[in-house]
């Protein structure tokens, strides 16, 4: 069979009128639309998992307790091996910075007149997610700011001296970027 055969039996097939067709594509047309909203795809997590996107520390307090961990070690070795202890303080804890996506919408109204225009802007916000191994989604961790310290407290022998206080608080500013107002060393009795 040829294409001119073809194309007349489809013809013959098409309804009579131009409403009908119309009708006819239009709902085809919506059939079409509604199918394609269905996600058929079955696919499996990516494999960006929670564990990927997961905050280098739990909290705040492990942050402390390895920052004092660590002035414990280099104080002490600073002054030969002495026993010391360290508390520090922070002003808040860890701030999260989440991967994002902005959409920007623009609208621009004028009068008949084109004289007055106005303008409006409109902005979505959405977070990007990843779905761990339990297919719980989570938003995608960008960056991790460490929390600023607040204070540092120090008790080791001979921190009552001014030269043993006055290299520890060097020390302490130097690893930590502490203002000096903002340790205070104490002399073990």
């Amino acid at each position: 069979m040829d294409i001119k055969e073809k194309l007349c039996k489809l013809k013959e097939k098409l309804p009579k009128s131009k409403s009908s067709f119309l009708i006819a594509i239009g709902i085809f047309g919506l059939l079409l639309l509604l199918v394609s909203s269905f996600d058929f795809s079955k696919e499996q997590p990516t494999t960006n998992t929670l564990s990927e996107s997961k905050p280098i520390l739990d909290g705040a307090g492990e942050y402390t307790d390895r920052l004092e961990g660590k002035l414990e070690e280099i104080i002490s070795d600073m002054l030969g091996g002495t026993k010391v202890t360290v508390m520090i303080t922070l002003e808040s804890g860890a701030e999260y910075v989440y991967a994002d996506e902005v959409k920007t919408d623009a609208d621009i109204t004028r009068d008949q007149s084109n004289l007055k225009t106005q303008q409006s802007d409109s902005n979505h916000k959405t977070y990007i997610t990843v779905k761990d191994a339990d297919g719980n989604e989570h938003p995608l961790v960008v960056t991790e700011k460490m929390p600023v310290v607040r204070g540092v407290v120090v008790v080791c022998e001979s921190g009552e001296t001014s030269s043993v206080a006055s290299a520890v608080r060097l020390a302490i500013k130097s690893a930590l970027n502490v203002d000096q107002d903002k340790i205070c060393i104490i002399g073990r009795s």
